[in-house]
């Protein structure tokens, strides 16, 4: 059995980019994410579009592949949604973001690890993200983690929050391609 060295969050964050690759650091772990599909990137750009059409009158922002600091975890989810209140608050030249946002939105990817999914769900969540959406593109799917348990729209459904009252979205749409 290989042991693993971890590292700290303020290791993680004085590592020099690397052109072309993406790391996470989960409970000192640090891991190499694989390069998204086509399909991923074009449900992450029709959500975002979406999300962003709405929060844009001062309402927030949605944020792709953007990292952010969950305490001495780091990763980027997907899409991340900060109200108002928390994007005022946000210096945005700074990475990571210290300001934990409202809503993160995972794509799982066929790569991707259940167990790392798993964790990055309980960090938000124990970290103070409101809700985690995960998109399950080819099952057409969603969970949505929350205060109030675990909800699952599926593709007929449509995609709505409190968090963003108003805004909907059909997940046919999500999906569409």
């Amino acid at each position: 059995m290989a042991t693993q060295t971890l590292i700290t969050a303020e290791e993680f964050d004085r590592l020099p980019e690397q052109e072309g690759r993406r790391f996470e650091l989960l409970d000192g772990e640090m891991i190499e994410m694989p390069t998204a599909t086509a399909r991923h990137n074009f449900i992450q750009m029709r959500l975002g579009a979406e999300l962003h059409g709405w929060l844009k009158e001062s309402r927030g922002a949605v944020l792709p592949t953007t990292e952010f600091a969950f305490g001495s975890n780091r990763f980027q989810p997907d899409l991340a949604v900060l109200l108002a209140a928390k994007w005022k608050e946000v210096e945005q030249s700074r990475c990571p973001v210290l300001i934990i946002p409202d809503i993160a939105v995972e794509i799982v990817s066929p790569s991707e690890s259940a167990w790392n999914l798993d964790r990055k769900i309980g960090i938000c969540l124990s970290q103070g993200v409101s809700e985690v959406w995960i998109v399950y593109p080819d099952s057409q799917h969603m969970l949505i983690y929350g205060a109030n348990g675990i909800r699952n729209l599926v593709h007929t459904d449509r995609l709505e929050t409190p968090l963003l009252p108003g805004w909907s979205i059909a997940l046919s749409e999500v999906f569409a391609s």
